[in-house]
């Protein structure tokens, strides 16, 4: 059976021009990056698996000498968007911004890190990181484009998430999505600095989603964290109750993101008396060994078979 692809995105390598303290990907990989004969290669097999969704990610693509070129291409095979995924400091130029939209981008996704350039600078490691990205954010935005913005949650920020959602309100932003990160790469060397338990982060995540809620935004959900921690809030739990149909092709990699993002998740002994245990995989693999199982509390009642019912 032919794999179903919604969204297929290329990761065209891990250069970049941030040093994330919470990114997943180790420094000493910077130097694996795609070339464009390979990337528009990897976009021609994206159209023929049928996605409508053609993502650019990394690593940063914006830094690349190719990228207009490389937009430029994936418009031409008719997607209907063309997504770039960005630590968004590129797009504080002007004419930068206007030259990747014109050359067939339509769709942003920013991670950003917090609502003040001490927190956001400090994870970055990026002095004026900050500034940069949000003026790219409001460059982008100028133009008519939708933004929607990743934000890692860590022990720098979580307390700032609500915060964090009102500034970015202002701004414009209707679409959130809450990751918690996988504590491998950068993230796992600067484990001291971002690492953060799901139970003491988890009450400004919710306080997050109340606001999105208050406001009626297009959209919010949270990945890595599981339903047991989310009551009230399950449905906010994308990666377990909805297949994201993501296809991921890097310089070392080629994956469906839903069944990796299965098989690095694990299971505490309880789980098996909680009744989200047939919908749930439990947390990833990285924070159990951080962290273990203690937190982890099953949800009494009767097994829930389908997202449907919740």
């Amino acid at each position: 059976m032919k794999e179903e692809v919604a969204l297929f995105e290329v990761l065209v390598g891990f250069a970049c021009n941030n040093n994330c303290r919470f990114c997943s990907i180790d420094f000493e990989k910077r130097r694996f990056n795609k070339t464009t004969a390979e990337i528009k290669h990897d976009i021609l097999r994206a159209k023929q698996s049928g996605a409508e969704i053609l993502g650019f990610t990394g690593g940063e693509p914006t830094i690349r000498k190719d990228i207009f070129e490389l937009v430029e291409f994936a418009k031409m095979q008719g997607f209907r968007t063309v997504r770039i995924q960005t630590n968004g400091r590129m797009f504080a130029s002007k004419e930068f911004t206007e030259k990747i939209i014109k050359a067939g981008a339509n769709y942003f996704k920013f991670t950003i890190n917090g609502h003040k350039a001490k927190i956001h600078d400090f994870l970055s490691q990026s002095p004026g990181s900050f500034d940069q990205t949000i003026a790219g954010l409001k460059n982008v935005k100028a133009f008519g484009r939708t933004v929607e913005v990743n934000i890692l949650i860590n022990k720098q920020n979580y307390k700032f998430l609500p915060p964090m959602i009102k500034f970015l309100v202002d701004l414009g932003i209707s679409q959130f999505t809450l990751i918690f990160p996988s504590y491998i790469g950068n993230a796992l060397v600067y484990k001291d600095d971002v690492a953060v338990k799901l139970s003491e982060a988890v009450p400004y995540i919710k306080e997050a989603i109340s606001i999105i809620e208050d406001y009626e935004l297009d959209k919010v959900v949270t990945v890595n964290v599981p339903m047991c921690f989310m009551h009230g809030y399950e449905k906010y739990a994308a990666t377990e109750l909805s297949p994201m149909r993501t296809k991921v092709v890097g310089p070392e990699f080629d994956i469906n993101l839903d069944n990796k993002m299965k098989e690095e998740k694990r299971k505490a002994p309880q789980c098996e008396n909680c009744k989200y245990s047939l919908l749930c995989c439990g947390i990833r693999y990285d924070y159990a060994d951080l962290f273990g199982f203690d937190e982890i509390k099953p949800v009494p009642g009767e097994k829930i078979k389908s997202p449907n019912d919740i």
